[in-house]
């Protein structure tokens, strides 16, 4: 699917080329844009403006950037280690060798996490501060990419019929949870999401499951016509937003379980859905942004060849991460 020739076009607020043919990793939080361009370059960018703050080296195409409070955090491809930036400045704050194809990288609290990817590595958990071991589990394991909810590390091998649930402060296992039909395998894109004190995550084909962590009570959040793409759903507000390998989309209400919008099945939508006012704004790869809102999907033109990611930067504007670079537009 591409852009429809009479949809109307967005209005560019900045854009800044990567200078890559490929997905450019990018983060956004703080009022900063931190992303990866130029083969081996990080920048810090103004979300408002795209001004540079800052421009350092990091190394070839990193498996993750991660923004959290004034700190970044990188995993660059060719260096064994985790990168920890100012935020504000870029200045390294520390610098942790990793095992070679460490990949999976989520900060929660005082920890940092790294490793577990296709079963190439231990789990570690590093001190957000200083970098330092806390713990790992000694020996390689699979997991797709952890989360920390209720006090816990979650983890899963991918096609596995069960989560278990880490000591954050020493890696020791506190319980194992059942599940009715195998986790997807979701590959370096998040398969659990926390909301408030449950996890949500693709089991089986057609499944979305919620967990509660403290009580370790399951149930099926929602079922689906169609097979599921096996990342996790993206939550904004009271909606988890489903993908379908056919391309389409449904925004499930988190508390009642129903079906409050769809977007037809067509060239697949992007990672990240975007509040907008009183809408939501989704991205087709081609090139088209679509808002969604009780009266239906109206298509925009994005004026890009192709997206490969979309973010909120504020109510009413949305950053693109595309063929060639990045574009922050207002779709509304």
């Amino acid at each position: 699917m591409t852009a429809l020739p009479g949809a109307r076009r967005v209005r560019v607020r900045w854009s800044r080329p990567s200078h890559m043919r490929g997905p450019q990793a990018v983060a956004v939080a703080s009022g900063y844009v931190v992303a990866h361009e130029r083969a081996t370059r990080l920048v810090g960018l103004s979300a408002a403006t795209g001004d540079t703050h800052w421009d350092v080296p990091l190394g070839t195409w990193p498996r993750a950037v991660v923004v959290a409070g004034e700190r970044c955090w990188a995993l660059p491809q060719n260096r064994d280690e985790v990168d920890c930036l100012d935020l504000r400045t870029g200045a390294l704050v520390w610098r942790a060798v990793v095992p070679p194809y460490t990949g999976h990288l989520v900060v929660a609290g005082d920890t940092v996490l790294v490793g577990g990817w296709r079963g190439y590595t231990a789990l570690r958990a590093l001190h957000r501060d200083t970098g330092t071991l806390r713990w790992d589990t000694a020996a390689r394991v699979a997991t797709v990419r952890p989360v920390v909810v209720g006090g816990v590390v979650l983890v899963g091998a991918p096609g596995a019929s069960e989560l278990r649930m880490l000591d954050p402060d020493g890696g020791a296992e506190v319980r194992r949870l059942a599940l009715p039909e195998p986790l997807a395998d979701s590959d370096d894109r998040p398969a659990l999401v926390a909301v408030d004190d449950h996890v949500m995550f693709r089991c089986g084909p057609r499944t979305i499951r919620r967990v509660h962590v403290g009580s370790a009570d399951g149930e099926e959040f929602f079922r689906a016509e169609a097979d599921l793409t096996p990342d996790a759903p993206c939550v904004t507000g009271a909606l988890a937003w489903v993908r379908d390998s056919r391309g389409g989309l449904t925004a499930v209400d988190l508390t009642t379980g129903a079906v409050r919008r769809r977007v037809g099945a067509g060239d697949p939508p992007v990672p990240g859905v975007a509040p907008a006012g009183h809408c939501h704004v989704v991205a087709r790869r081609s090139g088209a942004l679509l808002r969604v809102d009780d009266d239906g999907v109206d298509e925009r033109a994005a004026g890009v060849r192709r997206i490969d990611s979309l973010h909120a930067l504020d109510p009413d504007t949305v950053l693109l991460a595309g063929a060639g670079g990045l574009s922050a537009v207002s779709p509304t």
